[in-house]
């Protein structure tokens, strides 16, 4: 096969414009002046999951926002972001909340009095938390009717322990327990400008920045509410070997969770292990789906990803097999596994693998918007600036012996628990 080279191409290390509002709140600006639009993500590094202390409570909180607010009903502030085209995207993780805006730069003058209700004035009214409840609840128990989710809830309840943050899981009834109250405390705890910094790219101008700094930077709002103590979290790191199984008499078909716990972003490991995960099951062309779904036909696609977390990063294996394929789909798994531990990889295999590393790092830094998403990854995990060049760097110098090493040291099958949800 004739893989082309793409060893010479190089992967810039983008630096923001840094700012600082009037009351400290830290802005990374990236910017295109040919753009009409401008994206804007307010990251609140305190607002996630393992920060509540009734279940739901983070999740449900961003999506309040949008309704009732001091100045608009629901209704009006409905109306008022569709005639501007704003889009809200807000996501919650474990660890943090980020609430993403995108609009048209020429709208910057009445759109920032909308944010501003949204994020420091909404009103958390029962009847809109309510609806929301109820449909979230619908939602959920349709979930709860789905192997791949029931899989993967087993899996972290396994690998983290149930009591652990990261480990716990809702049941149903608890949105029975949540209220507006729990809500509005939760926001002045943790939406506040001292827990919180904002990524900006596209069309900023001095009249944008200058709107920012009225609107979010005059005022050190829930700053005397706020809760910025550090919640420590014990993560027990010692191999989980076992097999969980759960039994839904519904399903159709099978799902497979199958995973351990790896070092952190930081560790010298980490970004060779990028390209170990890559070459197993990270792409089309991967190890994992050469055999399991094109040779063997047992899925419509298996995949292993890195997924890291402020302690750790988890190897995770997911796909869905049919009912009778269980055990034959773990086991071409380990022997997957068994030849990376082996056998070196092929030189010719090793630079396709870096290719397809090398497209996906240049796809996200392709436009402002993507350099800021990148950018701010940088920003959560505390890495260095010129990551980007430093991570192309690392990657292009990994050699087969050093994949073979990594796998005789992270790719035991003794290491892995799995978890497994069928009929």
């Amino acid at each position: 096969m004739n893989i082309p080279d793409f060893s010479q191409i190089e992967i810039k290390d983008y630096k923001p414009i840094i700012r600082e509002l009037d009351n400290g709140i830290k802005t990374y600006c990236f910017e295109n002046k040919e753009s009409d639009a401008v994206f804007m993500k307010f990251i609140f590094h305190n607002a996630g999951t393992i920060s509540q202390e009734k279940y739901f409570t983070a999740a449900l909180t961003k999506t309040q926002l949008n309704k009732n607010t001091k100045k608009f009903s629901y209704k009006e502030l409905a109306e008022e972001i569709d005639f501007y085209g704003l889009t809200f995207s807000p996501l919650t993780s474990n660890e943090r909340t980020s609430l993403g805006f995108a609009f048209l730069g020429k709208d910057s003058e009445k759109v920032f009095p909308l944010l501003e209700q949204m994020i420091l004035f909404p009103e958390f009214s029962q009847e809109p938390l309510q609806t929301t409840i109820n449909n979230s609840r619908q939602e959920y128990l349709l979930k709860l009717q789905k192997t791949s989710f029931l899989a993967h809830k087993h899996f972290m309840a396994g690998l983290f322990g149930k009591d652990n943050p990261y480990g716990a899981y809702a049941d149903v009834d608890d949105y029975g327990k949540i209220n507006n109250n729990d809500l509005r405390e939760f926001w002045q705890k943790r939406y506040s400008c001292n827990q919180c910094y904002i990524m900006l790219a596209g069309n900023i101008n001095g009249q944008f920045l200058n709107l920012l700094n009225k609107y979010f930077g005059q005022t050190e709002w829930n700053k005397e509410t706020a809760d910025t103590s550090k919640k420590e979290i014990h993560i027990d790191f010692t191999p989980k070997n076992s097999v969980i199984v759960n039994r839904l008499p519904s399903a159709i078909q099978s799902s497979l969770v199958m995973g351990r716990l790896l070092p952190d972003v930081h560790h010298a490991d980490y970004i060779p292990l990028t390209v170990l995960n890559c070459l197993f099951g990270g792409y089309f062309n991967s190890r994992l789906m050469s055999n399991i779904r094109e040779e063997k036909g047992y899925t419509y696609g298996i995949d292993s990803a890195l997924a890291p977390f402020k302690y750790g990063n988890i190897l995770l294996i997911v796909t869905d097999v049919a009912q009778d394929k269980q055990e034959a789909t773990i086991d071409e798994i380990k022997f997957e596994m068994k030849r990376l531990r082996e056998e070196l990889v092929s030189t010719e295999e090793l630079s396709m693998v870096k290719n397809y590393i090398t497209g996906d790092m240049l796809r996200s830094t392709d436009g402002v918007a993507e350099i800021s998403e990148n950018y701010e990854y940088f920003i959560r995990y505390n890495l260095r600036e010129d990551y980007n060049s430093y991570m192309i760097k690392t990657i292009r110098e990994t050699s087969s012996e050093q994949i073979r090493n990594l796998a005789q040291k992270y790719l035991n099958e003794e290491d892995f628990l799995i978890s497994l949800v069928g009929k």
